[in-house]
């Protein structure tokens, strides 16, 4: 029964100085743990943990803060809207100043390109005539043998071969 009694009682309040001081002995032994491997250190260390976890507790424990958030403040006219925030004129000031800024971007991005380092090797004559006469006749089908369909099945089977 005497053993409940003194584990029920709290422990001693830490003095502010103690406490401060345990918690920078154990931040210095602390950063020592990747860099020894003596079981004698490496006991010290964790002694000096324990020491100042064991002081922290017990300050925190004495220490009488609230941890509940402080109350909203209530709104003059509308307290049936807590959760309203803001104001509509400013809201729609800043929705106006996203769009003149978005605009802005905009008309920055329109004079801006990406330009490719390597330069394009130029077409055959013969090529850009044939891409001419494709772009007059508006199709590719005119092309004796030209089968888009079977094409495409083709390029599909080579792909699923090397990358499926």
């Amino acid at each position: 029964m005497n053993s409940s009694a003194s584990a029920s009682e709290a422990p001693p309040p830490v003095p502010l100085p103690d406490l401060i001081l345990s918690l920078e002995q154990a931040t210095l032994m602390a950063k020592q743990l990747p860099s020894t491997a003596h079981p004698d250190h490496l006991l010290q260390i964790y002694s000096s943990l324990h020491q100042a976890h064991q002081n922290l507790s017990s300050f925190i424990s004495q220490t009488q803060f609230s941890l509940s958030p402080p109350p909203p403040p209530q709104a003059a006219d509308d307290g049936d809207q807590p959760m309203q925030v803001g104001d509509d004129d400013y809201e729609a000031g800043t929705e106006d100043n996203f769009k003149a800024t978005i605009d802005k971007v905009e008309e920055k991005m329109r004079n801006c390109f990406i330009k490719n380092k390597r330069l394009k090797r130029p077409l055959s004559p013969s090529s850009v005539a044939e891409e001419r006469r494709l772009v007059d006749d508006g199709d590719a089908r005119g092309i004796p043998g030209f089968d888009p369909h079977a094409t495409r099945l083709r390029a599909l089977d080579l792909v699923f071969q090397f990358h499926g």
